[in-house]
């Protein structure tokens, strides 16, 4: 039986709890910085055009709308990538 961080999604045991391991244990730490950069940058991006703002894909969203939609990804990944890179530097300095 494999342990949390290195579970498969086709497990039949997998949980969520597999899944919070999975996503806080400091391997997505640049995946999550780079999602949540770009995430800023179209966020200011969006801001700068105001109540013109518009996202075409995947589905067609103007405005305010359109702001909130950037934040909260924005939002996420970047507590995403914080988290694990907290983990990450916890695990490094725990090792040294």
């Amino acid at each position: 039986m494999k342990d949390s961080e290195h579970k498969d999604i086709s497990d039949p045991s997998y949980s969520i709890a597999d899944f919070r391991v999975q996503l806080t244990v400091g391997r997505l730490r640049w995946s999550a910085t780079v999602l949540a950069v770009a995430s800023a940058g179209l966020f200011v991006y969006l801001l700068s055009a105001g109540d013109k703002a518009e996202l075409d894909f995947p589905v067609h969203i103007t405005g305010q709308a359109t702001l909130w939609s950037v934040g909260i990804a924005f939002a996420i990944w970047a507590v995403i990538a914080i988290v694990n890179w907290r983990t990450w530097l916890r695990k490094k300095n725990h090792v040294a």
